[in-house]
């Protein structure tokens, strides 16, 4: 069974249930010269998007087209909600969730969900955690790699993380609208081809000298758009560890030594980058990421990695079933 870890969903009677509980975050699905954008109450357009954003027969169709048998839902960057207050985000939080277990109950054979948390608040996002762990279809979450701002390794989250780390599940890390040196990236899109990777860079980082790896022993990690910065600069970071005192303040072990804990999607959009991923990161932490359906995915994922690793038939193989179904199969803590 071919997996896809990195999928996105804003399902259309999620809309509807959002408009009317949480008007201030939700969007109107708008049709312009033959194309569906999303308007939200700020005014932003987002978009264009495939009507398989919010339509699960299109979705069907695109995913036997890809050769994806199973996706893991998740919720796009724009619904992260970090900035809404504590209440309106658990609540838009557990809506968005609610509708992704329920396209999962209606196709169990092609969908499973990554379930998202309002981190904004400590109490809430342990509710929803609760909440969560007790509904099969979740097989693990979906966070940002910032919450407003707020690296991930902050002790404000520390309660949260030992949650997640008792409750067995994987976490993907996906970067939302605050990445880092947004203010320099407003030109040419750069916020995504720069800011994403960086900010994914930023949240291993910081989860890797915060200790909250070392703390949560049975944590792990995915990061997608082919780990960000990490397997390039892991050699830097060993290097400013062993040099700077600072950096050893809560780790006490060479950050290498922590790059098992993190899986890596293999959107990179490069042949010799996903080549020299699986160089750095071997057979078993590849998993398969589309992406999908946004103009940044890739439409082929699947034709890109047999390309990529043409000559590594058992790196491929792993990508495609075995990795994704070892991620996103909760541990026995």
């Amino acid at each position: 069974m071919t997996i896809d870890v990195h999928a996105h969903t804003v399902p259309r009677d999620f809309i509807a249930e959002l408009a009317k509980e949480v008007p201030e975050a939700a969007p109107a699905l708008i049709e312009r010269d033959g194309e569906w954008w999303f308007q939200y109450p700020s005014g932003r357009m987002s978009g264009p998007i495939p009507l398989g954003m919010v339509d699960v027969d299109a979705r069907l169709a695109d995913m036997d087209a890809a050769g994806v048998q199973l996706q893991a839902l998740s919720v796009p960057p724009p619904h992260f909600n970090y900035r809404l207050g504590e209440q309106a985000a658990a609540v838009a939080a557990r809506l968005h969730n609610d509708a992704m277990i329920a396209m999962a109950r209606q196709h169990p054979d092609r969908f499973v969900v990554l379930g998202h948390l309002p981190m904004q608040s400590e109490q809430a996002a342990h509710d929803e955690l609760q909440r969560l762990i007790a509904i099969d279809e979740v097989v693990g979450l979906e966070l940002g790699t910032n919450v407003a701002g707020a690296n991930l390794g902050d002790e404000a989250y520390a309660s949260v993380w030992e949650a997640i780390n008792a409750s067995g599940l994987a976490v993907v890390l996906h970067p939302g609208a605050d990445v880092a040196g947004m203010d320099r990236m407003h030109d040419h899109f750069i916020h995504n081809f720069v800011g994403n990777p960086t900010d994914s860079t930023i949240a291993a980082a910081s989860l890797i000298f915060q200790g909250v790896l070392t703390r949560n022993t049975a944590l792990r990690v995915a990061l997608l758009h082919g780990g960000g910065f990490l397997p390039y600069q892991i050699g830097r970071f060993d290097h400013g560890w062993s040099v700077r005192p600072e950096s050893r303040q809560f780790l006490d072990v060479a950050p290498s030594t922590l790059l098992d804990r993190f899986w890596f999607d293999t959107l990179t959009h490069d042949d010799l980058s996903l080549r020299f991923l699986h160089d750095r990161v071997g057979d078993d932490r590849l998993v398969l990421g589309s992406d999908y359906p946004f103009d940044m995915a890739d439409a082929d994922p699947v034709g890109s990695l047999r390309r990529a690793l043409a000559d590594r038939p058992i790196a491929i193989e792993k990508a495609l079933t075995t990795n994704p179904t070892a991620l996103l199969t909760r541990l026995a803590v």
